[in-house]
């Protein structure tokens, strides 16, 4: 059975990496091991080792070193995406029990109804198991590279971001929310005035900070507003203590209000009180914005493939290719790499 293993494994990992395998001396006690992971983690499911192997070579990325590559597999996820593949429904239930709470709580952030979150509970289901003219499901595009909660939160906020837009029920943006609010405090007629004559400006002045952002600003924000993830998984990300993430996430969070506060600043021409009333309901409900702005469908059609990529080095992290991991920032219809 091993050497099957073996042989099964080889023959489905990227060419380019194929001969550094067969040249590990310990392949087969490596492949041994990341199988054995997966049924301590599952030991409900009944997983063809064989044919485990095969589908973990198949999701190998050809650019990494193969050591690394093999070092980098979350067996677990792996081992239970695999057996999903299959239409076992063991597997799905165990699926269903561990992950539709993490859409809940993901949902939670974007103060959806019950009715909505059940719905993108079923889509998800549906998208993730279910085939779609002759493709699978979506379900083999992760990766076993990263965590799988965080995949299946990422899916689910573009999901229900995608039908909302769809059923025109899409979240308010934050300049709506905003400007009401003003309006709503004693009715005061200039406020209600400003609120209709200054909606255009916030949407310009909030989508030029955010463009204005690094690579990484964008993402820290992402990761944490859109993905729900919190301090402990955005450094585990990065490789570097809570503190540092954290501390990196409010100086995001920072040069974002200034540098809205600053184009607006030289746009409105309003009385400082009343422009510190602004500022102060932008910064209350800055989560929706980063929702909407951050959290939007690379395209129409939408796409769903999910950056998966464990920790790295926080300073490469400035450095990605703008179509690889960047924020997409609305209108511009540029390839974020992003669940959709």
């Amino acid at each position: 059975m091993s050497e099957s293993m073996v042989e099964s494994f080889l023959a489905s990992v990227p060419v380019t990496l194929r001969p550094s395998f067969a040249a590990m001396v310990d392949l087969q006690k490596r492949l041994s091991s990341l199988y054995d992971e997966g049924c301590r983690q599952w030991p409900q499911l009944a997983v063809d080792p064989v044919h485990f192997v095969s589908f973990l070579g198949g999701h190998l990325p050809a650019d990494r070193r193969a050591s690394e590559a093999l070092a980098a597999v979350r067996a677990g996820d792996l081992y239970l995406t695999f057996a999903c593949s299959t239409g076992d429904q063991t597997a799905l239930l165990a699926f269903d029990g561990r992950f539709m709470s993490e859409i809940e709580l993901a949902l939670a952030r974007m103060r959806v109804s019950t009715t909505q979150v059940e719905e993108v509970k079923q889509l998800v289901r549906q998208k993730l198991f279910v085939a779609d003219r002759g493709r699978p499901g979506r379900i083999i595009d992760y990766s076993g590279r990263g965590d799988l909660r965080r995949w299946v939160r990422s899916i689910a906020v573009r999901t229900c971001l995608n039908q909302m837009r769809k059923g025109k029920r899409e979240l308010p943006t934050q300049d709506d929310r905003v400007f009401d609010a003003i309006a709503a405090t004693g009715d005061d007629p200039e406020l209600a005035y400003m609120k209709e004559r200054y909606r255009n400006e916030f949407r310009h002045a909030f989508e030029q900070a955010l463009k204005a952002l690094t690579d990484r600003q964008q993402n820290l924000l992402r990761y944490h507003h859109v993905d729900g993830l919190n301090i402990d998984e955005i450094g585990a990300i990065y490789r570097v203590h809570r503190v540092t993430a954290y501390r990196w996430l409010e100086k995001a969070r920072d040069a974002l209000v200034v540098k809205t506060q600053k184009t607006l600043r030289a746009q409105l021409k309003v009385e400082q009180r009343e422009f510190d009333s602004i500022m102060r309901l932008i910064r209350s409900q800055l989560h929706l914005s980063l929702v909407r702005y951050l959290g939007t469908e690379r395209n129409d059609e939408g796409n769903d493939q999910v950056p998966d990529t464990p920790g790295q080095d926080p300073a490469a992290a400035d450095q990605r290719p703008a179509g690889k991991r960047r924020a997409r920032i609305r209108p511009k219809g540029d390839d974020s790499g992003e669940p959709s």
